[in-house]
């Protein structure tokens, strides 16, 4: 079975500055299909940096567009869980500052921990962040954009 994928932050935001990028994501879009998702806490992420206007219908649509058709990432308790693992297990074993962590990282946690669990593939431009999550949490899956 060909695999699903979620698009990171990242990703959503520079296509929303970049013509380039917007013609890839729309491009990936069109290929990946009802293969697609939404992680919640990607929308989440969008829709606090979303300052203007049309930025949140930008970001509403989206949200409309996959929840219309239940394809979202939504994470669950265990989720929760594997996340708070994977964070304490960075800072035993990799000397992961927890306390200085962005908040940015603890979602990427909580992002990878959603996808793993629904047997999603990340598409990512943030490799460095990723890369080290799922040293911790076996399963998880990540790509380089556009697979």
């Amino acid at each position: 079975m060909p695999a699903s994928y979620a698009i990171d932050t990242n990703l959503y935001i520079d296509a929303s500055r970049n013509r380039v990028s917007r013609a890839e994501l729309a491009r990936f879009t069109l290929r990946a299909g009802l293969r697609l998702y939404l992680s919640a806490v990607v929308l989440m992420e969008l829709r606090a940096g979303a300052r203007s206007q049309h930025q949140r219908d930008g970001v509403n649509v989206l949200h409309a567009e996959f929840a219309g058709r239940n394809r979202m990432v939504v994470p669950s308790a265990t989720a929760y869980a594997q996340a708070g693992r994977v964070l304490a297990d960075l800072a035993e074993h990799e000397g992961f500052a927890l306390t200085f962590a962005p908040r940015s990282f603890i979602n990427d946690v909580l992002i990878a921990a959603s996808c793993r669990e629904h047997d999603v593939v990340l598409v990512t431009a943030n490799h460095r962040d990723f890369t080290a999550i799922a040293r911790h949490l076996r399963g998880f899956r990540t790509v380089s954009h556009w697979p």
